[in-house]
């Protein structure tokens, strides 16, 4: 049978009766909706709605874009670059230390950083793992 369309008032489907608990024929009773139809069992006379399944949609393809560094790579080679780049010696890492673009920082927990940004209350800083935040300047 074809599930595209609604069956015609009073044609016989078989379909599953939710009382009775099997597949039996039904009779399609009306119309409730452009995709739905009111149902009656032949045996238990329980009345159900029939919908009509949609239709499986295809996806199409979408391009994969070329193959690019990730972040991760990009961030390591950065950090790298900066790394061979400045040879200074570390300043430890303090909140209330004011820090300058270009120090080279040892932070207690991220390890070795190059701060890339700085303004009144903050600094970027690139660490081998990911670029941070961090307060300095703290009165």
């Amino acid at each position: 049978m074809d599930m595209t369309q609604l069956p015609t008032v009073a044609k016989k489907i078989y379909h599953p009766c939710k009382k009775c608990g099997c597949e039996r024929y039904q009779v399609v009773t009306s119309h409730t909706g452009p995709t739905t139809a009111r149902l009656e069992c032949e045996v238990c006379k329980s009345k159900s709605l029939f919908k009509l399944e949609e239709p499986k949609r295809t996806r199409t393809a979408v391009p994969k874009k070329p193959a690019t560094k990730s972040k991760a790579a990009a961030h390591v080679a950065r950090f790298t670059e900066l790394r061979d780049k400045n040879g200074d010696k570390p300043r430890p890492y303090n909140m209330k230390s004011e820090f300058e673009v270009g120090t080279v920082l040892e932070h207690p927990k991220f390890g070795l950083g190059f701060v890339i940004l700085a303004n009144l209350q903050a600094i970027q800083v690139v660490f081998e793992d990911e670029e941070r935040s961090l307060v300095h300047n703290r009165a």
